[in-house]
């Protein structure tokens, strides 16, 4: 599983604006430091000069970048009510303003002019997003040329969950011949599409094998790049690493939607597996390592079949492929650790492989197998 040598992720912070500690607003400033380098490092080939950092208060800006102080500020309540992934957008907003005055020579016709749009694109960050990051919204607020698509393919998601057998597995199939048709068109007209990054899931010190698997299922079955990269919880200090998925909205709309879907079933099937075992051996992490091979090997056997049936066949899009290296110009591939092949794993690897992702897309989540509620991750 490939691993970002990179920097960013997201955090929940929980203190109220003017009640942090000064330790935690030390922390803080520790940790800008260290992603700064990091950009510095990766994207701008140390070119730029460490400035000095600050954290802001009462400012209506979210972050700023002072040319005669030299002074990186990023607000306290920036930190405190958007997502540490933000945070780092708008760090590398600053760091951009800071290449055009000291790299680029300074400022030139206007503060977001053609100066700044190169800046942006040598520091990864979109001269126009706002700070606070944009919502994954719903497949109903895809773009224009994905609605139909993305309609149908909602559609057959529910009829999935059909007590019928075979109209559920019709409907999968079908399902999964307009995703994999709609982007292999995309891929072999080399269509104009904009490629996002999105994180789904908690930060976590120790990455499960399930979760990797969980990870490899997104990237082989719903058209997206994944990789670990490294998280921080500005609340806590705390620092681990979380799951970054990057593609077409629509195929993100997809990826997390299944993610979520996999692991609210995954809590029933467990609590299921735990009321039935009467002391047999193993543990909830043996259980899922199993239940989420089972679901690997149905999704890889129906996408073989599919394959024969039709011919079309996803080897990849080049274009995400590129944009994904240059998001993350230096990654490592690193394994989990595996786990014994108990009674647990091996009653998981039976469940997994009688799940069907389906249920409406944007349902709420209180129970199994649902979307959980929107919102980034």
């Amino acid at each position: 599983m490939d691993e970002a040598r990179d920097f960013g992720t997201r955090g929940q912070p929980s203190p109220a604006a003017g009640a942090v500690p000064p330790a935690l607003e030390a922390a803080w400033l520790r940790r800008l430091r260290w992603e700064y380098e990091g950009y510095n490092y990766l994207y701008a080939k140390k070119r730029l000069r460490p400035p000095l950092f600050g954290i802001g208060r009462g400012s209506a800006k979210l972050g700023e970048w002072n040319r005669l102080t030299r002074c990186l500020t990023i607000a306290e309540r920036h930190i405190l009510s958007h997502s540490w992934k933000s945070v780092l957008d708008t760090l590398r907003h600053e760091m951009a303003h800071q290449y055009v005055d000291e790299v680029l020579g300074g400022p030139t016709a206007g503060p977001h002019d053609a100066a700044f749009v190169e800046a942006c694109r040598i520091l990864r960050v979109e001269p126009s997003a706002t700070a606070a990051g944009r919502p994954p919204g719903s497949l109903e607020a895809s773009p224009e040329a994905a609605d139909q698509v993305m309609a149908r393919v909602k559609k057959l998601l529910a009829l999935a969950g059909s007590p019928n057998e075979h109209e559920a597995t019709s409907a999968m199939r079908m399902a999964n011949r307009l995703m994999l048709e709609y982007n292999l068109d995309a891929a072999r007209l080399s269509a104009a599409r904009g490629f996002e990054t999105r994180w789904l899931g908690a930060s976590s010190r120790r990455i499960q094998q399930y979760e990797y698997t969980l990870a490899h299922i997104l990237q082989e079955h719903f058209f997206v790049e994944v990789i670990w990269t490294h998280a921080y919880d500005p609340s806590t200090d705390a620092w681990g690493r979380i799951l970054e998925v990057a593609g077409t909205r629509e195929n993100l709309q997809m990826a997390e939607y299944a993610y979520h879907f996999v692991l609210n079933l995954t809590r029933s099937l467990w609590r299921t597996h735990q009321e039935g075992r009467r002391g047999r051996r193993g543990t909830r992490t043996q259980y899922l390592a199993g239940l989420l091979r089972g679901l690997e090997a149905k999704l890889n056997a129906q996408r073989d079949g599919l394959g024969k049936e039709t011919g079309l066949v996803w080897k990849g899009d080049p274009l995400l492929r590129e944009f994904h290296r240059i998001v993350h110009p230096r990654i490592v591939h690193r394994g989990g650790s595996g786990v014994l092949r108990t009674e647990s794993f091996t009653a998981g690897l039976s469940d997994g492989r009688a799940i069907t992702i389906h249920a409406g897309l944007g349902a709420s989540a209180d129970h199994r197998g649902r979307l959980l509620p929107p919102g980034r991750s």
